[in-house]
């Protein structure tokens, strides 16, 4: 287990001995405190008070040579940025609110960090302490909200709306551009929509008890455990997902009985979001029946050609991609279900916000996978399909192996914005991708291989374990490469390599903390059992699409 360098900002500040552990002391724990962390905690100013004595006016900070306490009159008010960032590595665990975003440019009008999105701040202490002092007193002073909408809010439902838009947000796109993150627009809409801003709150939550408490086995290479000292916050905020969940569940059946009671992305965000929240907590629960309610909701609704909203375009992508993936691993009768749900989806949305997906994969290569998908429930007990199946699935394999990842990464550079640094990883996880469908539909459709070179499956499993291997922790299209870490490591005999591809998850899910990567990690030893079982004759990839595992591994 690994321990700070120094004491944590609690302790310094009471003289207390600290035990260093990450993410949160045992003394603080134990006493009940907020634990601060160990990384630099920053303090902005600006913000203008709604309410009270000091409404309407704007804080201020003293020049660094004039702190409180050296002769000069306390701070009235400190307020929060609308930003705030929670880092979480082996050697820091802190809440570090970011300074206010820059004037946005004409162009970024749609994204800009408006009034609408600064939702809280903090009154200072009037006391004239030293530095950590104001710190405990800011952290302890009750949350004065800068938007008046917000002042019946409770002080959970702040934080989680906050820890959405400064941490849940970033994993839902491939690299957050500033200014650019589509989904931060779906805050302003919860004041009206308290269906949508119980689920975010109820995705949030957990999200947040996966981060704090990544109950995890020992990694198999390094062999550290991460098991959490105090497991209160992290039972807390599973106490708060579940009523937030509650209440969500109910008001999204009073919204169906009139579904043009409110507009239609806040209702589709809300169904995907249902989604997110299953995925979040496991990824084999409940995800099918909300993934096909968006569905019948986007049909209705006829949310489904591209717009010039982009939120709506990412929300349309969402369920593309998670559509096409639980495809994958659905039996025929539920992967048809799911089909026919995406079948009038426009698919040049998916090309418009793939720009910035999390997924990191081509469209076309998703189009590959859903074929394969739809190929792999044909039954083959006659000879005509006998022959005909093997055909289409090499023919697949032959389309995805001649698309151009080099070309398609390289469109990014167009992008406004995007980091051009971040180029040669978007190769390597389209790249994964590509080399992960082509591996799919080998052990989907199992016939194929007989109409391949020999070595053609190893070289495809070289060949994707040299591109993940190229993508570090500390690269944001990392996130991207669960799915195909996922098909690598069922497809292998090696040991080295199916230890290297725990390792591989148990990183990932400590990086990007959502439950259905827990489940591939408990999926991963059945499936190497079956593939060592000569008795049986199913692949591992029908296996999975037994109906009552429910398994979606996006």
């Amino acid at each position: 287990m690994s321990f700070a360098d120094k004491a944590c900002h609690n302790c310094r500040r009471k003289r207390l001995r600290c035990d260093r552990s990450v993410p949160q002391c045992v003394k603080c724990s134990t006493a009940g405190r907020q634990c601060l962390g160990y990384g630099n905690l920053l303090r902005w100013t600006g913000a203008v008070a709604s309410r009270g004595r000091l409404a309407g006016q704007t804080s201020f900070a003293p020049p660094p040579a004039a702190l409180p306490g050296a002769g000069q009159p306390p701070r009235p008010f400190a307020g929060s940025s609308p930003v705030a960032e929670w880092t979480y590595s082996g050697q820091t665990s802190a809440l570090a609110v970011a300074l206010p975003a820059a004037a946005p440019r004409p162009e970024d009008a749609a994204f800009s960090y408006d009034a609408r999105m600064q939702l809280v701040a903090r009154l200072a202490s009037d006391d004239g302490g030293d530095d950590d002092g104001d710190v405990e007193a800011e952290l302890s002073s009750p949350w004065v909200l800068t938007d008046p909408l917000y002042q019946d809010m409770n002080y959970s439902s702040r934080h989680y709306l906050n820890y959405f838009t400064n941490r849940l947000c970033k994993d839902l796109v491939s690299y957050d551009l500033p200014n650019r993150n589509p989904f931060r627009l779906l805050i302003p809409l919860t004041r009206e929509n308290p269906l949508l801003r119980q689920i975010i709150i109820a995705a949030s939550a957990v999200h947040l008890s996966n981060l704090i408490s990544p109950s995890l086995p020992p990694s198999q290479t390094s062999g550290q455990i991460v098991c959490p000292l105090n497991l209160e916050p992290s039972r807390a905020a599973v106490r708060d997902s579940m009523v937030a969940k509650h209440k969500a569940l109910n008001l999204m059946s009073v919204a169906l009985q009139d579904i043009n009671s409110m507009p239609g992305e806040v209702l589709l965000a809300a169904a995907l979001f249902f989604v997110n929240l299953e995925l979040i907590e496991s990824g084999k629960h409940g995800w099918r029946a909300h993934l096909e309610g968006a569905g019948r909701i986007m049909s209705l609704l006829q949310l489904t050609k591209v717009s010039s909203n982009d939120l709506l375009d990412y929300l349309l992508s969402d369920f593309f991609c998670y559509s096409i993936l639980a495809s994958a691993f659905s039996p025929a009768k539920t992967g048809a279900a799911i089909a026919e749900s995406w079948s009038s989806v426009d698919p040049s949305v998916l090309r418009r916000a793939a720009s910035n997906s999390y997924l990191c994969c081509p469209p076309e290569i998703l189009e590959v996978l859903r074929a394969a998908s739809q190929l792999s429930n044909l039954t083959t007990e006659d000879s005509a399909s006998a022959e005909q199946v093997p055909l289409a699935a090499a023919e697949l394999i032959q389309t995805a192996q001649a698309f151009e990842i080099v070309e398609w990464a390289n469109s990014f550079n167009e992008t406004p914005d995007f980091p051009c640094a971040l180029i040669q990883s978007r190769i390597h996880a389209g790249s994964a991708h590509r080399l992960a469908a082509c591996l799919y539909i080998l052990h989907a459709v199992p016939a194929v291989e007989s109409l391949m070179e020999p070595g053609f499956g190893d070289g495809l499993s070289d060949a994707l374990f040299e591109h993940l291997s190229c993508i570090p922790e500390e690269d944001p299209n990392f996130k991207a490469t669960a799915w195909p870490t996922f098909i690598a490591g069922a497809g292998t005999v090696n040991l080295e390599r199916r230890a290297w591809v725990m390792d591989r998850l148990h990183r990932v899910v400590v990086s990007v903390p959502w439950g259905f990567i827990y489940t591939a990690m408990e999926v991963l030893p059945i499936v190497w059992g079956l593939n060592g079982d000569r008795e049986t004759s199913n692949s591992w990839v029908q296996m999975l699409k037994d109906p009552e595992l429910n398994f979606l591994m996006v």
